[in-house]
């Protein structure tokens, strides 16, 4: 039994030192997962792919993969220093967030059957001089590329779509724990994987709301770890995808202010948004229809409130005057989000990163909370920015970020919470956040 006991004991030791040592490199583990999950999805049953050729699987079946490679690669980034132990939770967690989205691959939501799927046939039909000239979508020119390469792409336009939003995904969650600090990066960037908003997003409903989102955080992110010209390119970009990427550009105001940018860097913003348009440009489009793509979303609304948690989900919109009621929120918006940005201007130097992050998830709250004709969806950059601040502060700022993506969750996919309550939880994080006062 003595004997017994020591091998036990000796074997205890060993596994513990294979596993909380770093005996094991940390590229083999990564290369393993990626080959594991790929195996797995050439056994799974994909309708879009029934009877296709083994090569043409295999090639769907990397791209639905190549998601999964970019949040490895973060993960071996994150776990550089970490035990061989850490290395395996964190590869596994890629995994498993990776199975989560694919678990909807075949489902394709209203928007893409209605909006998507036709963009797409138009962009297939013709060369891509025909496709910008013919003014596809609403998406900004730089989403129309992508589409338009996806049409080349030789696989199902639906996995493709989603795998882009996966792709957007790991990114979104790199910003995030680069925001968040290493002390607890690991978390963030895990927790961003998992949240149901941010898995469904791409996963059930082929939205591509990570894209413009993980552009902005690492815009953010830039600016806070003294790289500007990244910072202002990013910002570009984020504008680029899409229009709800000015809920969070006031913090530009403030970064410069306390010296994170610079007046040169909007040169950078400037020409980045050029490069962008120019393919466009080239292939026939003119600079008013790409303009006009956010001219008339501006318009495209009407109403004061499309399901989103904010001022007008605490009330019954039917029967207000939209116009009367629409310009006061406005003018509230606009107010609040003058006075964040002269708070922040006013201590612009002395503000932690941990202020910034905080500053940043307040204008996103706040702004998209008091605005109208809002939709459920522009609450969107508010989750992963609210998890690096309760990564990196904890307290209060944890239970603000439960609340918000709650409340966003119930909205996009219909919790039993009603919109006043899920409108109130909203505004309950705001106050949260704003009222946390650690550095």
């Amino acid at each position: 039994m003595r004997k017994l006991g020591s091998l036990l004991e000796r074997a205890d030791e060993g596994l513990r030192s294979l596993l909380i040592g770093r005996k094991v490199p940390a590229w083999l583990l990564g290369a393993g997962t990626f080959a594991a999950f790929m195996l797995l999805m050439m056994t799974r049953t994909l309708t879009q792919l029934a009877g296709a050729s083994l090569a043409a699987r295999a090639w769907a079946v990397l791209i639905l993969c190549l998601p999964l490679g970019v949040m490895l690669c973060f993960a071996l980034r994150l776990t550089r220093e970490k035990s061989t132990l850490e290395q395996l939770c964190a590869f596994a967690l890629c995994a498993v967030s990776m199975l989560a989205r694919v678990s909807f691959i075949e489902r394709s939501s209203g928007d893409y059957d209605i909006y998507l799927a036709d963009w797409i046939a138009k962009l297939a039909a013709g060369s891509f001089g025909e496709g910008m000239k013919a003014n596809v979508g609403e998406y900004n020119v730089l989403y129309q590329y992508i589409l338009f390469v996806i049409t080349r792409l030789g696989v199902p336009a639906l996995y493709a779509v989603k795998a882009v939003s996966f792709a957007g995904d790991a990114f979104l969650a790199g910003a995030a724990a680069t925001l968040a600090g290493k002390k607890n990066g690991l978390i963030a960037f895990g927790a961003v994987l998992l949240l149901p908003t941010v898995a469904l997003n791409g996963g059930m409903f082929a939205q591509c709301d990570s894209l413009y989102a993980a552009c902005a955080l690492w815009g953010l992110a830039f600016a806070l770890h003294n790289r500007p010209a990244g910072s202002a390119a990013c910002f570009a970009l984020s504008l680029a995808f899409k229009l709800q990427s000015a809920f969070i550009l006031p913090i530009v105001v403030v970064l410069w202010a306390g010296r994170r940018l610079r007046v040169r860097e909007a040169l950078i913003f400037a020409l980045t948004l050029l490069l962008v348009m120019l393919p466009a440009l080239l292939g026939g489009k003119s600079i008013g229809d790409i303009i006009g793509i956010y001219t008339s979303q501006t318009g495209l609304y009407t109403g004061l409130n499309y399901n989103a948690a904010n001022f007008f989900g605490l009330m019954e919109t039917a029967g207000l005057d939209v116009y009367a009621y629409g310009n006061f929120a406005m003018a509230l918006a606009f107010g609040a989000c003058a006075l964040l940005v002269l708070w922040g201007v006013r201590r612009a130097q002395a503000l932690t990163d941990g202020e910034y992050v905080r500053l940043a998830l307040l204008l996103v709250l706040l702004i998209v909370f008091l605005l109208p004709r809002m939709h459920e969806r522009y609450f969107y950059l508010a989750t992963p920015l609210s998890v690096a601040l309760a990564a990196r502060r904890g307290g209060r700022t944890v239970i603000a970020a439960a609340l918000i993506e709650l409340a966003l969750l119930s909205t996009c996919w219909a919790l039993a919470i009603p919109l006043s309550l899920a409108s109130a939880m909203m505004l309950s994080a705001a106050v949260l956040v704003l009222t946390d006062c650690k550095k």
